[in-house]
């Protein structure tokens, strides 16, 4: 098995707040890297793919995660969790993942016709036969990805996951579209990029990949990771069950449309949620018994979640009908209702990453399974509903669901770390501020630009000032209202841990010559 690097040799309490936000840092910046490779990469593809196109690769991608939580069981996150890790773990966790991932995509090769035949798409069959193969390769990368994680090595993990990312799925993807592979460029982009993210985190990590059959090392797993695999079923049922709705009841045209609006709006969901799953959850497993500490980290956590979720949901709002035909193409402005939609809820799902750490860490798996069954079923029974009055019926009902699924994910968090509803709310108060200002200002502006016909690429310059001018203000001058005493403390850990990096890179000051 992998030994922790140098990144993760410290004690296991000692100087965890500073080598948290360095995880913290280290994953923003790669996720932010691969979020502006991932909309250069979309406003190429929304180019060259027609929106039947990436329909079909949103039904095939429904199937795609699926399976590989089923894959998996829960071996990563029971690697990541547990106090103790042993080879035999290792060994076994590797056998696990690996039969099951292989039979998991003999499964979707043979089972495509059913499923193409559910969706009513036949020409889904040969995408998914393609993307079967992704199984395989997925269930190897299990183990090495999360040794990663409880090594606490993220700047390794960053710099291969990125990596991979960029090489692999963007630059496939966009020469592939180019050439006119139209949907097989996304399928072929998928796997060359599990392809390189498997061999190089293998190869950072060399972990034991030789057979086991250890029933006590299995044991020892599955009891947690049996459990977060149910709730991982139930959270994807809950992420993918309006995208079967809309793919089964109104086309791959519309899916398309759902997708792509549906994407853009968890984009900064799914950057904040590779920090919290690669740094909150293996920082918080190592002070579970700590009530606390606890507390106050999941306290802390959700005051920032509010400060960015919030205003990021009201600047979204008010610039989508620039934001998305400047992104995506002219073609997809049907896209601009379902995504303002979603902007709401963006609160709701980037606190819900918070709650989710909280209670893995503890580890109170079922009762979040539960939920998250709960919550799965509120999503497709909306979705149903909602479906009668198109895309928009449907990302309007998905977002109620994602409401109610917030405050019972709130009451789990609070329950496991003591932390009372009067703190959970007083947390929010700044970020609430704080999005009302953004909100005001950037409408006035927006208006001024709309008024002036200035067209779609100015007048997001112009918010993107207005926006840019508010947070330099406010941190200057109106921080304590806005930001908080938990808001404070993140920008100025913030600020002294880029100094410290910029210090490493540009080094000391030259020393004064000596007489």
């Amino acid at each position: 098995m992998s030994e922790p690097s140098q990144e993760a040799s410290a004690g296991p309490v000692g100087g965890l707040t500073g080598r948290a936000i360095g995880g913290m840092v280290w994953t923003l910046t790669g996720t932010a890297v691969q979020a502006a490779v991932q909309l250069v990469a979309l406003m190429a593809l929304g180019r060259l793919l027609t929106p039947a196109e990436f329909g079909l690769m949103g039904a095939a991608t429904v199937v795609v995660a699926a399976s590989q939580i089923v894959s998996q069981i829960g071996v990563g996150p029971a690697i990541v969790q547990r106090r103790e890790l042993t080879p035999a773990h290792v060994r076994v966790a590797v056998t696990l993942s690996c039969t099951l991932g292989l039979l998991l995509g003999v499964l979707v090769y043979a089972g495509a016709p059913w499923i193409a035949g559910f969706y009513r798409m036949p020409e889904l069959v040969p995408v998914l036969r393609g993307i079967a193969f992704l199984f395989p390769l997925d269930g190897l990368n299990t183990v090495g990805k999360s040794l990663l994680v409880r090594d606490l090595r993220f700047r390794l993990f960053v710099v291969l996951d990125v990596g991979s990312f960029i090489l692999g799925y963007a630059a496939v993807a966009v020469v592939l579209a180019w050439m006119g592979y139209g949907v097989w460029a996304l399928v072929f982009a998928s796997l060359a990029q599990e392809a390189l993210r498997t061999l190089a985190m293998y190869f950072a990590t060399m972990h034991p990949v030789r057979p086991s059959a250890s029933v006590r090392a299995a044991r020892d797993l599955l009891s947690f990771g049996f459990g977060h695999s149910v709730a991982q079923i139930g959270t994807l049922a809950a992420q993918e069950g309006d995208n079967m709705v809309v793919g089964r009841w109104l086309g791959p045209a519309a899916l398309g449309v759902y997708d792509r609006a549906y994407t853009l709006m968890v984009m900064p969901a799914n950057i904040f949620g590779k920090i919290v799953n690669r740094v909150l959850f293996p920082v918080m497993s190592l002070v579970q018994d700590e009530r606390a500490r606890l507390a106050a980290g999941y306290e802390r956590a959700l005051a920032v979640v509010a400060l960015i979720s919030l205003p990021v949901s009201a600047f979204l709002w008010i610039v989508a009908p620039e934001f998305i035909p400047v992104l995506l193409g002219p073609q997809w402005a049907a896209v601009v209702l379902p995504f303002r939609l979603f902007t709401l809820s963006l609160l709701f799902r980037m606190s819900c990453r918070i709650s989710d750490a909280a209670t893995k860490a503890a580890g109170v798996v079922y009762s979040r399974a539960l939920l998250q069954g709960l919550f799965a079923g509120l999503v497709v029974a909306g979705a149903v509903f909602g479906q009668r009055w198109g895309v928009g019926g449907v990302a309007v009902a998905v977002s109620v669901a994602m409401g109610v699924n917030w405050l019972a994910m709130a009451e789990l968090g609070r329950r496991v770390t003591g932390l009372t509803w009067p703190r959970f709310a007083l947390a929010h108060v700044p970020g609430v501020l704080f999005a009302l200002l953004i909100f005001a200002v950037t409408t006035v502006v927006v208006g001024a630009a709309r008024s002036l016909a200035l067209g779609s690429v100015l007048t997001l310059a112009a918010a993107g000032l207005a926006l840019a001018g508010v947070v330099v203000a406010v941190v200057r001058s109106h921080s304590e209202l806005f930001l908080g005493r938990h808001g404070r403390w993140a920008f100025h850990r913030g600020v002294e841990l880029v100094q410290g990096i910029s210090r490493r890179f540009v080094g000391p000051r030259a020393a004064e010559p000596t007489a």
